[in-house]
């Protein structure tokens, strides 16, 4: 009994040690791959939330660090200059950013901003809010609010007409709404913080 026991553990220890390392070998194959994927997603984001931008040059990595670490809330993943055809003066800029307050989890979007402050898009490009309500945010005709509002940060009302500087809440999803929200406005307030030096 002791034999057939010790056997039994000892097939399902080798089994899982071979199914751990198969799946660590897939991993390695596929990591880069993946990256690239999310790579080129992204940049196709950043063309849509800023799309006469002719190229893109990066934010250091240690200034998005730096701004993230004095500015809790939403977090700022990575960011770049949006250059004119010349390719060589900055026009805005389009931000990555994540609100980890959505009813689902994270909300992850692109924020395009002109210089001048004005937004020029925004992306929703990851979240798991509930579908037909939170996941709404994803619907180009409630993002397509956000295109044209000038404002060092952009409210929301539930019901009526959305005033300066305003959006209108998606429909029983105000979680969503504000973890949306909270994402566009620490992009705003990066930008215009970077932009005016």
């Amino acid at each position: 009994m002791k034999k057939s026991i010790l056997k039994d553990t000892l097939s399902l220890v080798l089994i899982t040690l071979v199914a751990a390392l198969c799946l660590a070998g897939v991993f390695q194959l596929t990591k880069n791959s993946i990256a690239e994927a999310e790579d080129a997603e992204r940049m196709d984001s950043f063309k849509v939330v800023f799309p006469d931008a002719m190229d893109f040059r990066d934010i250091p990595a240690e200034t998005i660090a730096a701004w993230n670490a004095e500015h809790p809330g939403a977090e700022l993943i990575l960011g770049y200059e949006a250059l004119d055809k010349s390719g060589g003066d900055a026009t805005g800029l389009v931000l990555s950013a994540v609100s980890h307050k959505g009813y689902g989890g994270d909300v992850t979007l692109s924020v395009g901003i002109r210089n001048d402050g004005t937004l020029s898009g925004v992306k929703v490009t990851s979240m798991s809010e509930t579908s037909g309500l939170g996941a709404n945010c994803t619907k180009e005709e409630w993002v397509a609010q956000f295109k044209g509002i000038k404002a060092e940060s952009v409210g929301y009302v539930r019901d009526g007409d959305p005033g300066e500087g305003e959006i209108n809440a998606i429909t029983s999803a105000t979680v969503t709404t504000k973890a949306v929200l909270e994402a566009v406005n620490q992009a705003l307030a990066f930008a215009l913080s970077y932009m005016n030096g």
